[in-house]
């Protein structure tokens, strides 16, 4: 588990002597075996250090989109050694695109640069190391780190068109080598990340039971079989969303948020910039992939529906659906499902705009057609999900955050079983630290909205 140093021989937390640094690779495994009896206890300790070196593996965390962290004494007589320096702090760094858009009334138009964000986790601190402040002065590092990690000089960039939205509202400036933000999900509550630059956003979710299904087995085991259907055959206008049909999907979505959301939400609140992580196929597939390998080892499968896509002839089209996906913290071994949850990754109503604001809301319900295609869609989807929470052995089905307009779905769709709203003051705080972006400097953390604030950002 790495070297172990005196607690007696230990410097301050503030000395010079500590350093934020990378870890080298023999490393790794020392910091996630200290990690699996907090987020592993699902898998087997060969199992979960399997998992994390197969994440390091996935698209986005490829190509240095990964980088794990470590915080040492360099003054320590082991930190000539990579295998034996002490590892007095550690976390994880997951590189994703990201957007801010801001009115600039001076030209009456959208400032919108895309760059990175970093998203921060796997905080940790050996326990024999613990309250001594490592991990304050670890974060503390890394704020200022991440500011300038992974960019590239402005003129080492290569030049791109501009991003049109009507030829004079939408200007692109910058490349995707600028951090705008970096990200985190706290479930120590919201003070610690706080005091260090990371302010706490909304942190509500909307809680659904499982269901079964009426075609379920009636068998008593709790285990499905690899060889039953995870869902039923769907109704009509209602199809799955498999790994063949999601790249479109988050192509139009992502490009609905830089185009339309983004730069819209920016005009109707200029004292504000408005960021987002991108729900781009490389960060769903980061999400399904952890999930399959969980499953696999869980219950010897995977599942085949990732979400659920609502649609009608007579709506031109217009497209209602979720993506989602299993987090499991208990395996089968224990007869409790506490901790295993369905989340929904993403929800997109295609041709409804919805800002997160009470005006979204109110346009919908001014429109009863518009309203009662909206609660159907939701009620079909939100079925499939609680039979798939049901076959898979999850405590419920959550959905973050939910819009006013979402809400209004939720309250009107008779879900089946109820929903429990939820404001979360513990665990998996979303927390944003704003770096700023050309056109953007000087702005605080404090005149930032999140737009999008949904389950798939975390990590």
């Amino acid at each position: 588990m790495g070297s172990t140093t005196p607690t007696t021989s230990l410097p301050s937390a503030s000395s010079p002597s500590l350093t934020l640094t990378l870890a080298h690779e023999d490393e790794r495994p020392k910091t996630w075996s200290l990690t699996h009896p907090m987020w592993g206890p699902a898998l087997s300790h060969s199992e979960y250090l399997a998992r994390e070196h197969f994440m390091t593996t996935l698209p986005l965390a490829k190509d240095g989109g990964l980088t794990h962290w470590i915080l040492t004494d360099s003054n320590s007589p082991q930190a000539e050694s990579s295998n034996q320096r002490p590892i007095l702090s550690s976390c994880e760094t997951l590189r994703k695109h990201a957007v801010a858009a801001r009115y600039d009334p001076s030209s009456d138009r959208v400032i919108l640069t895309e760059g990175i964000s970093h998203g921060i986790g796997s905080v940790f601190t050996d326990p024999q190391y613990r309250g001594k402040g490592y991990a304050n002065r670890m974060m503390q590092e890394l704020g200022k780190r991440l500011r300038t990690w992974q960019v590239t000089d402005k003129k080492d960039r290569p030049e791109s068109p501009p991003l049109a939205q009507d030829g004079k509202t939408l200007g692109k400036e910058e490349e995707a080598t600028t951090t705008l933000f970096s990200v985190l999900y706290s479930d120590i509550g919201k003070s610690f990340y706080a005091k260090n630059g990371w302010k706490a956003f909304p942190s509500a979710h909307v809680s659904f039971k499982p269901i079964k299904s009426s075609s379920s087995s009636s068998s008593s085991s709790s285990k499905p079989s690899p060889f039953s259907p995870a869902t039923p055959p769907f109704p009509p206008n209602l199809s799955p969303i498999s790994y063949h049909t999601l790249p479109p999907l988050c192509t139009l979505d992502t490009t609905h948020l830089l185009t339309q959301t983004l730069p819209r939400l920016a005009r109707s609140n200029p004292s504000k910039t408005h960021v987002a992580l991108l729900p781009d196929l490389d960060c769903l597939l980061w999400h399904l992939l952890r999930e399959d390998f969980m499953t696999q080892h869980i219950f010897q499968r995977t599942p085949s529906v990732r979400g659920a896509i609502y649609s009608c002839p007579n709506r031109n089209g217009q497209r209602v659906w979720a993506v989602w996906t299993r987090s499991y913290y208990r395996g089968l071994e224990s007869e409790s499902i506490e901790g295993n949850h369905m989340h929904i990754l993403r929800f997109v109503m295609e041709g409804v705009e919805d800002l997160g604001n009470e005006e979204s809301l109110k346009k919908v319900t001014e429109d009863p057609e518009t309203e009662k295609y909206l609660v159907e869609a939701f009620r079909a989807i939100l079925a499939v999900a609680q039979r798939e929470a049901a076959e898979w052995r999850v405590q419920d089905v959550q959905m973050w955050n939910p819009s006013p307009l979402v809400s209004r779905l939720v309250e009107k769709a008779g879900i089946e079983g109820g929903y429990e709203m939820v404001e979360r003051d513990m665990d998996s705080i979303p927390s944003l630290m704003w770096y700023g972006a050309e056109g953007m400097e000087g702005g605080r953390t404090e005149d930032v909205e999140w737009v999008a604030n949904e389950k798939y950002g975390w990590c």
